[in-house]
């Protein structure tokens, strides 16, 4: 079974991962060699991407607090629930209620 040149290179970009063929189908190729070595070139840039991503700490924690305790249904484990409910109340003023003035 012989196939032309065009068939191979359909059937290969077709089994490539679907990021590899996006990157692959913007740039042009002449023959199944060039493409083979260009699908190489850009799966070991995404693969350099992807693991700088996961390597690389910036310093800063790009979700929210507020996030992480939201979909957890406990509390910290340091933080201490008061169970006591102790309102405060003023005591209750002893002077006469002075009464209003008229000009």
């Amino acid at each position: 079974m012989h196939e032309n040149e065009e068939s191979k290179i359909t059937r290969f970009v077709s089994g490539l991962r679907r990021e590899i063929q996006d990157m692959v189908n913007l740039y042009e190729y002449s023959s199944l060699e060039k493409l083979v070595h260009l699908a190489i070139k850009v799966e070991s840039q995404i693969l350099k991407k992807t693991s700088f991503k996961s390597t690389h700490n910036d310093g800063f924690h790009h979700s929210s607090w507020k996030d992480k305790y939201k979909t957890s249904k406990t509390f910290p484990s340091n933080f201490v629930k008061d169970t006591t409910y102790n309102p405060i109340v003023s005591p209750p003023s002893t002077s006469t209620p002075k009464s209003p003035t008229k000009t």
